[in-house]
């Protein structure tokens, strides 16, 4: 049996930022995947959506260009090759944090892992079983699509299948409406495909304000993308060479068929634990995730750890890969670092993006803080005139009592860049005067703060 000082299960962004930190203190490191090595984010998250999401950006700017005296007629897009663009990206994925894996001295271990004691798994892969002890262990295996339960779900298909989609559907129907169903909804929205959504709820992306969200629903249904809330559906069927969705409405009525050529499963992420054998090492663990402390440890077992999707708390790349770090500090040195949730920057890459950070109004009273909100509609400001940006929007929260900035919620071409200095403000305790009257590099999309505060 080998042992190791850590061994991570999962080589997404929580399990390889442990385990190179680990490996860099010049500790035995193992990760033990049965998956191609390097994470949603990278193979079929983050950055792959990203790709057709610039694509779809730039077909924007480039309709809108002539404003700015350029002429571009005839526009059109080869999604074959934005496909192909996009597989450069994440084809050399596997083979890269291999070698990268290899250089640091991290063993790879290949099959699925399963706890067998409480400081032990045994890995199941290639037809033979190997037995592996550590002083800790991450686990880090991600999520999975949540299952949908209906007649014919198993003609909707997931991200992965719409990543590699190489014909733009003329219908496309989305089975959620949240932050994937609302971006690859405004990709093929922006492509000329009709999107529907349809939410179970009655609320769509529920940590936006929905006055803020007003202007950016009324966008998408310009584009030909239509929110459909509390609608369920009850059965996909083919027909007629394409696929019919039964949905009904909550609030009565007929049954109503929607036609479409793709059908998306959007309707959220679960924590991908099955089969881990968590019960054997006394690991707590619920629908949620594995339960941890601020430690992001198991307080059942203080051997295991874990991070990222695995325990449910937020499902973002980012968090994933400072909880890695996180875990990696108290394994080496200890209890030493909280996991610190207070200050989250969060980007939707709609066309344009939606950004936000903080309270929104109705959280902040829910904690009974009282708020001045400040809305305000930048689309006709000098800076977004000049750049031709159409949309511009922002929504500021501060106490009343102090000044302070407790939340922002922006909807701009930069607004996933321009939450960060936000973010940095609220980290800082910056007031509503400090922010109006900081002097800003001008004519930047970040200078329109200084007017934004006033």
């Amino acid at each position: 049996m080998k042992h190791y000082d850590l061994v991570a299960i999962g080589s997404g962004n929580t399990g390889l930022v442990a385990a190179f930190r680990a490996a860099g203190a010049k500790k035995k490191v193992a990760i033990v995947d049965e998956k191609p090595v390097g994470g949603l984010c990278s193979i079929a998250g983050c950055n792959p959506k990203k790709v057709l999401v610039r694509a779809t950006e730039m077909l924007d700017e480039v309709r809108r260009a002539d404003k700015h005296g350029i002429a571009a007629r005839d526009v059109s897009i080869d999604w074959g090759r934005v496909v192909d663009r996009k597989n450069s990206f994440t084809d050399p994925v596997p083979e890269q944090t291999e070698e990268s894996l290899r250089s640091s001295g991290i063993d790879l271990v290949r099959g699925h892992a399963r706890f067998t004691g409480p400081d032990r798994i045994e890995v199941r892969g290639a037809g033979q079983t190997e037995e592996v002890s550590a002083e800790a262990f991450v686990v880090a295996t991600g999520s999975r699509p949540r299952a949908l339960d209906f007649p014919g779900a198993e003609h909707v298909r997931t991200t992965d299948d719409i990543l590699s989609l190489r014909r733009i559907p003329a219908q496309l129907v989305i089975v959620g409406a949240g932050v994937v169903a609302f971006e690859f909804g405004f990709v093929f929205a922006r492509l000329g495909s009709e999107v529907t959504l349809l939410a179970q709820g009655s609320s769509a992306l529920a940590d936006f304000d929905p006055t803020f969200l007003g202007p950016v629903l009324a966008l998408g249904e310009r584009l030909g993308l239509r929110v459909r809330r509390q609608t369920r559906v009850t059965k996909v069927e083919p027909k007629d060479g394409a696929l019919a969705v039964s949905v009904q409405s909550d609030s009565g009525g007929s049954p109503e068929a929607l036609r479409a050529d793709f059908v998306l499963n959007a309707a959220g992420r679960i924590p991908a634990i099955d089969g881990l054998g968590l019960d054997r090492a006394g690991v707590a663990f619920d629908k949620r995730g594995v339960r941890v402390n601020e430690y992001l440890r198991s307080p059942e077992n203080r051997r295991v750890f874990a991070g990222g999707d695995a325990h449910g708390r937020y499902q973002l790349s980012p968090m994933a890969s400072y909880e890695g770090r996180v875990i990696a500090d108290n394994v080496l040195q200890g209890d030493v670092r909280k996991a610190d949730y207070t200050i989250v920057p969060r980007a939707i890459f709609t066309t344009p993006p939606l950004a936000q950070v903080g309270l929104t109004e109705q959280q902040a009273k829910k904690q009974g803080v009282a708020v001045e909100v400040l809305d305000r509609d930048m689309e006709t400001w000098k800076v977004f005139a000049i750049a031709g940006d159409e949309q511009a929007r922002a929504r500021l929260v501060i106490d009343q009592a102090s000044g302070r900035l407790l939340g922002a919620q922006l909807w701009s071409a930069t607004a996933a860049d321009i939450i960060h200095f936000l973010a940095m403000a609220l980290r800082a305790g910056a007031t509503r005067k400090d922010l109006a009257e900081f002097v800003y590099a001008y004519p930047t999309a970040t200078s329109a703060l200084g007017s934004a505060f006033q």
